[in-house]
């Protein structure tokens, strides 16, 4: 037997609108940034890493903010080198609970610069 009744729906899943190409630069570039004034969830990302060729050095860092209106923390650093393998190309973020804001940075400081696809996943109300 089914009951019918009414859940509020708190949190929807939807692929952000930074999603897309970046050119990467040799400074730090945003490609993921949302802060909110209520609690969210950044859900993931995926980053293709397929366009790297041998002695390209991309970098990719994560950040959060801890009070509303404060600097970014950084939560994770991680540098990426060569061409990568077939099975290792795409790097995947996991999510992150925050109120004051997600940062996604990167950077590439070797090589000729390529384009790297991003496709995030948000979770507001």
């Amino acid at each position: 037997m089914a009951t019918a009744f009414s859940v509020p729906v708190m949190l929807r899943l939807a692929r952000s609108t930074q999603s897309g190409n970046y050119t990467m630069t040799a400074a730090w570039q945003t490609v993921y940034s949302r802060s909110q004034i209520y609690a969210f969830m950044f859900a993931s990302a995926k980053i293709d890493l397929t366009n790297m060729l041998a002695a390209d050095h991309v970098e990719i860092r994560v950040s959060t903010r801890h009070t509303s209106g404060g600097a970014y923390i950084i939560e994770q650093l991680q540098s990426y080198d060569n061409a990568q393998p077939v099975n290792k190309a795409k790097i995947t973020i996991g999510s992150i609970m925050d109120t004051f804001g997600v940062l996604i940075e990167m950077r590439q400081t070797i090589g000729a610069l390529i384009v790297v696809y991003g496709e995030f996943y948000d979770t507001v109300r």
